[in-house]
């Protein structure tokens, strides 16, 4: 009876034979064959397959949303038989890369270990935009505008940016009045070289070229402050040099503030208890 249910579920989780054949550590052909004994079993197809992608019908929409159920109850009952709700434990994967992640996040992370002392933290700072499910990650800590449809996304904070140059750079650069002036600059290219601002009918990409180029925050910042170019950053980054004088401020009104922070986590219906305290933990209390 329940036999090829869990690989169902997993196919639906993960989008294709192959990767919840990955997760569930066996073959693709396996998932296959149990797939169509289910189907068989059942008498109606749950999956829509072609060459490129899986589909649900409007019948495995329905079961899968019935197993979720299920599953959500199991786990619930297997929660309380184990006491787990008061002594969370366990390994959570934790991918990230900034001083966000460094200076706000881990931080809180310690707290949560310090609440929680039998869950085990793997926090890892890459800078690759990684795989949450191939790679084995719980979550991750991503800043910009995500893309990943497959991920959950909760916003953790707003992150304003701001076009930064010391003065020595602004003393012998050309003027600067608009974003549009931008390409005459020796722009310091972080993640992206074509940077967003409010235009007349909507956002407008400039696209910018310098001669220094890093995906660490701090390497830009140290350029910028050298005088060597101009600098797109999340203010939290420059806060300082910007108080003290180091950095100024430009082309304010022109930024586009829909930039953030965002908690990232693949869509699992099973999530440990230990994940999802974590989870509402860092909301809590990051702003």
């Amino acid at each position: 009876m329940w036999q090829g249910l869990d690989i169902f579920l997993a196919v639906v989780e993960h989008g294709s034979f192959s990767k919840a054949a990955n997760a569930l550590d066996v073959s693709t052909s396996h998932v296959s064959r149990q797939i169509q004994q289910l189907e068989s079993r059942l008498g109606t197809v749950l999956l829509q397959r072609t060459t490129r992608s899986i589909k649900l019908t409007e019948e495995g929409l329905a079961y899968s949303a019935k197993l979720k159920d299920i599953q959500h109850a199991l786990l619930d009952a297997n929660n309380e038989l184990q006491g787990v709700q008061h002594t969370p434990k366990g390994p959570i994967r934790i991918t990230g890369a900034g001083d966000f992640v460094a200076n706000r996040v881990a931080p809180v992370i310690v707290k949560f270990c310090q609440l929680y002392p039998e869950v085990d933290v793997h926090l890892d700072f890459n800078a690759r935009n990684v795989d949450l499910v191939d790679d084995g990650f719980d979550l991750a800590i991503r800043f910009g505008r995500l893309q990943d449809s497959r991920l959950i996304a909760r916003k953790l904070s707003t992150r304003y940016m701001k076009l930064l140059a010391s003065p020595d750079y602004l003393a012998k650069a050309p003027a600067l009045r608009s974003p549009q002036d931008l390409p005459q600059h020796n722009c310091l290219i972080a993640i992206s070289n074509r940077w967003r601002f409010l235009g007349d009918e909507g956002i407008d990409e400039i696209k910018v070229s310098g001669n220094w180029r890093s995906n660490n925050p701090q390497a830009i910042l140290h350029a910028c402050r050298a005088g060597l170019g101009i600098a797109h950053l999340a203010e939290d980054i420059a806060e300082q040099s910007l108080a003290s004088g180091e950095l100024v401020s430009l082309l304010d009104d022109y930024q586009v503030n829909d930039n953030a922070s965002w908690l990232v986590y693949p869509r699992k219906d099973l999530m440990p208890l230990r994940v999802r305290l974590l989870i509402d933990f860092l909301l809590a209390h990051i702003k």
